[in-house]
């Protein structure tokens, strides 16, 4: 059946144009061509992973998408608080990180520091309602938090989920430029073709 969109490039023709392209260039620019796309792929990891730090950083609960582990009611007061950014471990922007002293509707008292702008220091000097939800073997890494829906902390894991996957696509794709960049684009695909001539059934004895 005929291609309405028109004739497509077959893989050799596509090859053949990356090796012509390399070659007008010459080796130099050839290479550092491939380097600079390399270099642009990584740039777009550290972008990725500050968007989505951002985005996640908007989220203040302790992280809970299903009904396991429970969180526990608490209350928190507001210490000494610390302004961060234009860009931290938060993401973008200008965020809190403060310290709260957090006690637990069983008693229990802990001191921690919440990030993200959790809380700020316009909280402090009053009881903020909070959450605690530990994880891990015997519930010894615990979160807090504010209140809120279980569908926004399911959001904040679909969100990290997707930049790490595009991250490590990134990382993929910058390692195959530089390896491109080192070799060159002409040995690159005759390394390759040698490797599939290897592998090809045809290549196997009887």
């Amino acid at each position: 059946m005929p291609n309405k969109g028109g004739p497509t490039k077959s893989t050799a023709e596509l090859v053949r144009e990356q090796i012509v392209a390399y070659e007008r260039r010459g080796p130099f620019w050839g290479r550092l061509t491939q380097f600079l796309t390399a270099l642009a792929l990584l740039s777009g990891v550290v972008l990725s992973t500050g968007l989505a730090s951002t985005v996640t950083s908007f989220y203040s609960g302790t992280g809970v998408i299903k009904s396991s582990p429970k969180e526990q009611s608490a209350v928190a007061m507001v210490k000494k608080c610390q302004r961060v950014g234009p860009v931290s471990v938060y993401g973008f922007g200008y965020w809190w990180r403060c310290g709260v002293t957090v006690r637990m509707s069983d008693g229990r008292t802990v001191s921690t520091t919440v990030g993200h702008s959790v809380v700020t220091p316009d909280d402090r000097g009053r009881p903020v309602e909070f959450r605690e939800a530990c994880f891990g073997k015997n519930n010894t890494e615990c979160n807090y938090g504010r209140p809120t829906s279980l569908f926004w902390g399911l959001a904040v894991a679909v969100v990290v989920m997707v930049s790490r996957c595009l991250s490590l696509l990134l990382i993929i794709g910058a390692g195959f430029y530089l390896v491109r960049a080192v070799v060159g684009v002409p040995r690159y695909f005759a390394w390759l073709n040698r490797r599939r001539r290897r592998r090809s059934p045809a290549s196997v004895p009887r």
